[in-house]
């Protein structure tokens, strides 16, 4: 058997055992992957001035520090996420924390998270049918053990409860406008929990999510982590960034 060919993963020859970098290799060339004129705050494409036309990097209130991404919402990538979001694709996590632990050897191993968690899931009733970020973090945690003891060993939270916690079902927000957008983040405001600070207390704390559109609900987490938690730096990381389908940023 001969290796796939990204998104066809599930017949590839290294899809029991990878490693990371070699999924990523083989996925990079299907990816839209930001270029040198992306946001350097949260990774959407720049318009032609240079500008972002997301209004959460201009915010005063912002509470991340940046939200990078390992590709654009489009392509290969989006049917993969939509497959294993809601068509049942249980294989899915593997190759996705694979991506996320090549991303993360690629681009933070000389600037390492203390705790690298995931954006929480609530499963239950009027919530998500099953806890998505929460698999992929755990298959990275186990790709990341598996490998060689020379290789960087990321501090994934695989803790029960994890280190933030959503307690109730909020505002769907899938394929919604950014205003509506607006309101999910302070929906889900009201339902984060940080149990134990004593876990995220002075330290740079990295969140996982599948998809950013504007970043409200990631700042929303981040400003949880930095209230409840006393966490000291909080950014985000996504598989895949949503290109800009509003109105140009106003002046």
């Amino acid at each position: 058997m001969t290796a796939g060919v990204f998104p066809q993963c599930r017949g590839c020859a290294h899809y029991a055992a990878g490693p990371a970098m070699l999924c990523m290799s083989c996925a990079r060339p299907q990816l839209a992957v930001a270029g040198a004129d992306a946001c350097p705050l949260c990774s959407q494409r720049a318009g032609p001035d240079g500008s972002c036309p997301n209004e959460l990097c201009r915010s005063p209130r912002r509470r991340i520090g940046r939200i990078h991404a390992i590709a654009y919402q489009a392509g290969p990538l989006r049917r993969v996420i939509n497959d294993y979001k809601y068509r049942g694709g249980s294989h899915w996590p593997v190759i996705l924390g694979r991506l996320l632990v090549a991303w993360l050897d690629a681009h933070l191993a000389a600037d390492q998270p203390d705790l690298i968690a995931a954006s929480p899931s609530f499963v239950g009733q009027g919530g998500q049918l099953f806890a998505h970020t929460e698999a992929v973090i755990e298959a990275a945690a186990a790709e990341a053990a598996a490998r060689p003891a020379s290789g960087t060993q990321w501090r994934f939270d695989t803790a029960r409860p994890a280190a933030i916690v959503k307690t109730a079902a909020t505002l769907k927000s899938a394929d919604a406008p950014a205003w509506y957008k607006r309101a999910t983040a302070a929906d889900l405001t009201g339902v984060l929990q940080v149990p134990d600070p004593a876990r995220t207390a002075g330290r740079f704390v990295l969140v996982y999510d599948d998809v950013c559109t504007t970043g409200g609900q990631l700042d929303a987490i981040a400003g949880c982590l930095r209230d409840q938690g006393g966490a000291a730096r909080v950014e985000g990381i996504v598989l895949a960034r949503a290109l800009w389908r509003g109105p140009a940023p106003r002046r």
